[in-house]
C-alpha cells in the first residue's frame, strides 16, 4: 500500500496547527481512506485529504466528513500527530504511536466490533512536519498491523481465484462481491461456493450460519474474501494480516482460504485476484499481540519520512500574503492567546500626510497585517526626502518628483503585493489661511473629499505639518466616531496621542446648511459606553484657549524644513501603529478608558483581572531623545474645545459644510461659538479687577489668585495628568511639526 496525500490536506493541516493546535502535537482524530489494487503495477492508495481533518470548514454534511470514504474506497481511522520540529519527527516516540492504535484494533476483534466493521482493523498513524514559512512538509504514514504468536503460513503455492473455483465459479463469485461491496462497503466479507456452483458472498458476522449450511448442493467451500491493496502477483496487501488475527480469535480456524480480489478497469479481475491457503496459529489463553510498525518507505526505497514542497508551486502573491498572516498568527502561540489579529488586519487606515512620519506609521500597519490603507498628500518628492522618509528612492524626485501619496501608494504595494493602498492628491483646508473668492468652490470640493475619506475609514492618522491642518479631520472623527491618532515631531522629541470616545449624536439630525452636511453613507457613532461617559479623552486641541490660526507665515528656513533627530519619525510612527492596534482589541475601541486610569482598572475588574491583549492603551505619550526619556499622560476632553466639543460638533451636524467654511475663514467664529471669548473677557476682567487693589493686598492677593485662576482654568482645558505643572504650555505647541 502506496501513501497519497491530496494538495488541499496541507492547507487544513496548516490552519489546524496555527489556529488550535498550536504548541501541542496531539493526538488528532485522523479519517483516512485507502482503494484496492486497480493495476498490475500500482498498489492501492491510502488518501489523505482536507476532509480527513475534523472539524475542517465545509467538510461538514460532505461523505468524507460523515466517515464515508469516495466510492471504490474504504474508511482508515487513525491518528495524526503534528510535531513542532524536525528533530522532534526524528525522535518521536513511533512504537508507542502505533502500540495505542493496535489495542484499538485488538480491541475491536474482541468485541466482535471489527466483525461488523471491517475497516476497524485498518488504522493508521500519520507523523508530519510543517514548515509553514517555506510551504515545505514532512510526513510519514504508519499502517499497523497485530503480530500473532506464530507465522501464517501458506500450505499451497498462491493461484488466481480463476484457477481455484473454476471459471464460471470466478466470475459468478466476483460478480457477487461486487454487489455486495456496492450494499455493505466495508473492506471484507464471506463467500461461500456450493458444490454445484452457487455463489453467496456474506458478512463477517454470517461465519457460523454459513458453516452450519446455507449454501444448497454438494460440498461447499467458505472463503475468507478481502479486496486487496497489493499488485505483486503472489503476495497479499498488508491489511490481511490482521483479518487472519480475527478468523484465528474469533472462529478458531486453523485452516482458512482466502480470496484477494483485485480491480481491473473499475470491476473485480477473477484472473488478477489471488486464492490462498493458510495455515493459522494457536492462540494461548491470555495471548495480547504485539504492534507491528509498518512504517511506510520514502521515496529511496529507505525507511524515513517523505517530503513535499508546495513552495515552487504557488503563486508568490499568495506567498507573501500567508508569509504576513503566519508572522502574526505566531503570536497566539505563547505571547497573546487571546490577540484578535483578523480585527487589526482588517481595519481600514487613513494616513493624512505621507512624510516622515506617514512612511514610518505605513510600514508598521503592514506589519500588523493591514491590507487597506489611503494616503493623503498635496506634496511631491523632494531630494530632501529619500533620506529620511523610507517609502522613496532617488527615482521619485526626478523631474520635479512625483506626487507623494501616489508614490508612497505604488511602494506599499510593491512592498506587499496584498496591500489595498491607495494615493490621493488632497490639500486640507486649513482655519486662518486665506481663501479666495473663487477658490471657495474648490474649498468645497476637498471638505467633501475629506469628509468621505474619514467617513469610509476606521482609524484616521493625523500626520501633516502643521497644527491648523489637523484642525478639520479632528472634527470629523468625533462627529462620525472614528478613531483618530495624532503624531507630531519637534527637534528631539515628539508626542503621539489618540482622540477619545466620540461626541454622542443628538436625537434628532437636521439637513446640513446648502444641502452639503454629514454624508448619508457616513455611519453615525454609537453612544459611549457608561464607563466613557462624562470622562471623553481630550483631542490635540484640547489644551488651546484660542481657535488654530496660520502658522506658515514668518518662517524662516529651518522652520520650514523638517529639523529633528532622524530616528524620532521611526519611534513616534511606531509608537502611533502599535496604539492603533492596542486600541482595536478593547471592546470599547476608540472610547477605551486610558492605561492607568480608574475606569481601565474598573474594565480589568471586570474581565477578572485579565488585561487586554496588547495591555491598556494610554491617552498620550510624550518622549524626549535628549535625555532618552518617554511619559505617558491623560488628559479630559476641554469642553469649550474649539475642534471636538460638544458645541462645535452639534454646529458641524446641524450647518454641514456652511459651518465648516465659516471656521475655515474666521477662526475667531469657533472662539465665540465654544465660550473662548466669553472666557477671555472674563479673565481680563479678573486682572483689571486684582490691579485695582492696593499695593499691598495688590501683590499678596495677585499671588494667591493667580495660582487659584490658573488651576482653574487648567481643570476647564483638560490639562495632562502625570505631568509637571505648566509642562504643556512650556512645550511650545508650534514645534510640534512634521513636514
Amino acid at each position: 500500500m502506496q501513501s497519497k496525500v491530496d494538495v488541499t490536506f496541507w492547507s487544513a493541516l496548516g490552519d489546524l496547527k496555527l489556529h488550535r493546535l498550536k504548541l501541542e502535537e496531539g493526538p488528532e482524530p485522523l479519517r483516512a481512506s485507502w482503494s484496492p489494487s486497480n493495476h498490475a503495477e500500482l498498489p492501492g492508495m491510502l488518501t489523505v485529504s482536507a476532509a480527513s481533518l475534523a472539524g475542517q470548514p465545509g467538510a461538514e454534511g460532505s461523505a468524507a466528513a460523515a466517515g464515508a470514504p469516495l466510492a471504490g474506497a474504504f474508511p482508515a481511522t487513525g491518528s495524526l500527530y503534528v510535531l513542532n520540529t524536525m528533530e522532534r519527527l526524528a525522535s518521536f516516540d513511533r512504537k508507542a504511536a502505533v502500540a495505542e492504535v493496535c489495542v484499538g484494533m485488538w480491541a475491536a476483534i474482541h468485541s466482535g466490533a471489527a466483525e461488523r466493521k471491517p475497516s476497524l482493523l485498518l488504522g493508521t498513524v500519520l507523523l508530519a512536519y510543517c514548515d509553514l514559512k517555506h510551504y515545505k512538509y514532512r510526513y510519514w504514514f504508519a499502517v499497523p498491523a497485530l503480530q500473532p504468536p506464530q507465522p501464517f503460513t501458506l500450505t499451497a503455492t498462491p493461484t488466481s481465484m480463476q484457477q481455484a473455483l473454476g471459471e464460471q465459479a470466478a466470475d459468478l463469485a466476483a460478480a457477487a462481491c461486487s454487489d455486495h461491496l456496492a450494499a455493505v462497503g466495508q473492506p471484507a466479507w464471506l463467500v461461500a461456493v456450493g458444490g454445484g456452483g452457487e455463489v453467496e458472498a456474506a458478512p463477517l458476522t454470517d461465519w457460523h450460519r454459513l458453516q452450519q449450511g446455507g449454501v444448497s448442493g454438494g460440498q461447499r467451500r467458505l472463503y475468507l474474501t478481502v479486496a486487496d491493496s497489493s499488485s505483486l502477483a503472489e503476495h497479499p496487501g498488508w491489511p490481511l494480516r490482521n483479518l487472519l488475527l480475527l478468523a484465528a480469535a474469533r472462529w478458531g480456524c486453523r485452516q482458512l482460504g482466502v480470496l484477494c480480489l483485485r480491480e481491473r478497469r473499475g470491476r473485480f479481475d477473477a484472473a488478477a485476484s489471488l486464492a490462498l491457503a493458510v495455515a493459522l496459529p494457536d492462540l494461548p489463553p491470555g495471548f495480547c499481540p504485539a504492534p507491528l510498525g509498518g512504517w511506510e518507505s520514502n521515496e529511496r526505497g529507505k525507511l524515513g519520512p517523505r517530503g513535499a514542497d508546495l513552495g515552487p508551486a504557488m503563486d508568490p502573491r499568495l506567498l507573501a500574503e500567508s508569509a504576513v498572516d503566519l508572522n502574526l498568527r505566531l503570536m497566539r502561540w505563547r505571547a497573546a492567546p487571546s490577540l484578535d489579529v483578523g480585527a487589526i488586519a482588517a481595519t481600514r487606515c487613513l494616513l493624512l500626510g505621507a512624510g516622515t512620519l506617514g512612511c514610518s506609521v505605513a510600514r508598521t500597519l503592514l506589519g500588523w497585517g493591514v491590507r487597506h490603507i489611503t494616503l493623503v498628500d498635496n506634496s511631491r518628492v523632494a531630494y530632501s526626502n529619500p533620506v529620511r522618509q523610507s517609502l522613496y528612492c532617488f527615482e521619485d524626485c526626478l523631474e520635479g518628483g512625483k506626487p507623494k501619496a501616489a508614490a508612497a501608494a505604488d511602494a506599499l504595494r510593491r512592498i506587499f503585493p496584498g496591500a489595498v493602498a491607495r494615493g490621493v492628491q488632497l490639500s486640507i483646508p486649513m482655519p486662518g489661511h486665506p481663501i479666495a473668492d473663487g477658490e471657495l468652490a474648490q474649498a468645497r470640493r476637498d471638505i467633501a473629499a475629506l469628509e468621505a475619506l474619514v467617513g469610509g475609514h476606521d482609524v484616521v492618522f493625523l500626520l501633516m505639518d502643521t497644527r491648523e491642518s489637523r484642525w478639520l479631520p479632528t472634527l470629523l472623527c468625533a462627529a462620525l466616531g472614528r478613531l483618530a491618532i495624532n503624531a507630531a515631531l519637534g527637534f528631539d522629541g515628539f508626542m503621539v496621542m489618540r482622540h477619545g470616545a466620540p461626541v454622542p449624536p443628538e436625537a434628532e439630525q437636521l439637513p446640513g446648511g446648502g444641502g452639503s452636511g454629514v454624508p448619508a453613507a457616513a455611519p453615525r457613532p454609537a453612544p459611549p459606553p457608561p464607563s466613557v461617559v462624562g470622562s471623553r479623552l481630550g483631542c490635540y486641541f484640547c489644551n488651546d484657549v484660542v481657535a488654530p490660526i496660520n502658522s506658515t507665515v514668518d518662517r524662516t528656513l529651518d522652520q520650514q524644513c523638517t529639523v529633528a533627530r532622524p530616528g524620532l519619525s521611526a519611534i513616534a510612527g511606531s509608537l502611533a501603529a502599535e496604539l492603533m492596534a492596542a486600541v482595536v482589541q478593547q471592546p470599547a475601541g476608540a472610547g477605551a478608558p486610558a492605561a492607568g486610569s480608574p475606569p481601565a482598572a474598573a474594565q480589568q475588574a471586570a474581565a477578572g483581572g485579565e488585561a487586554p491583549p496588547l495591555g491598556h492603551a494610554p491617552h498620550m505619550i510624550r518622549g524626549q531623545l535628549g535625555g532618552f526619556t518617554q511619559m505617558c499622560l491623560t488628559g479630559q476632553a476641554f469642553r469649550q474645545c474649539t475642534a471636538c466639543s460638544e458645541a462645535v460638533v452639534r454646529e458641524y451636524r446641524r450647518r454641514g459644510h456652511d459651518f465648516l467654511v465659516q471656521g475655515l475663514l474666521d477662526p475667531k467664529h469657533l472662539e465665540d461659538l465654544t465660550g473662548l471669548t466669553e472666557l477671555h473677557r472674563a479673565s481680563e476682567a479678573a486682572l483689571e479687577a486684582w490691579a485695582s487693589s492696593d499695593d499691598e493686598e495688590g501683590e499678596l492677593g495677585g499671588v494667591y489668585a493667580g495660582a487659584g485662576a490658573g488651576s482653574s482654568l487648567g481643570e476647564q482645558r483638560g490639562a495632562p495628568t502625570g505631568a509637571q505643572p505648566g509642562a504643556a504650555a512650556a512645550e511650545g505647541e508650534e514645534d510640534w511639526e512634521e513636514l
